[in-house]
């Protein structure tokens, strides 16, 4: 009959434990779940900036070539400024790859 007391002690134990544990589990899944979005969003930039620059670059290169053949000054500065932001996106690349918002 001792036993019984025991064993009801042993349980209001344990469940105490599982209701202060809850909270700490809720918290380290919701940090989880946080980091993932973060590195999804991270690499989406990555892969946005990388792809429009690639376009920019290809677009930008033939334009700005093709405008010092026929001489036609608005395709020229059209073609430069397409460059322009361009590297600026491959800048922007860079820095993103060597500085990642998680991991710290």
């Amino acid at each position: 009959m001792a036993d019984q007391p025991e064993r009801a002690e042993e349980q209001e134990i344990g469940t105490s434990r599982a209701e202060t544990d809850e909270p700490a589990v809720l918290e380290l899944a919701r940090r989880i779940v946080e980091e993932s979005r973060v590195r999804t969003h991270y690499y989406v930039k990555i892969g946005v900036s990388a792809f429009l620059c690639a376009l920019l670059l290809l677009v930008g290169v033939p334009v700005f070539m093709e405008s010092r053949v026929t001489g036609s000054l608005s395709y020229t500065a059209l073609g430069v400024v397409l460059v322009g932001f361009g590297l600026i996106l491959a800048v922007a690349v860079i820095v993103l790859l060597f500085r990642p918002p998680f991991g710290k």
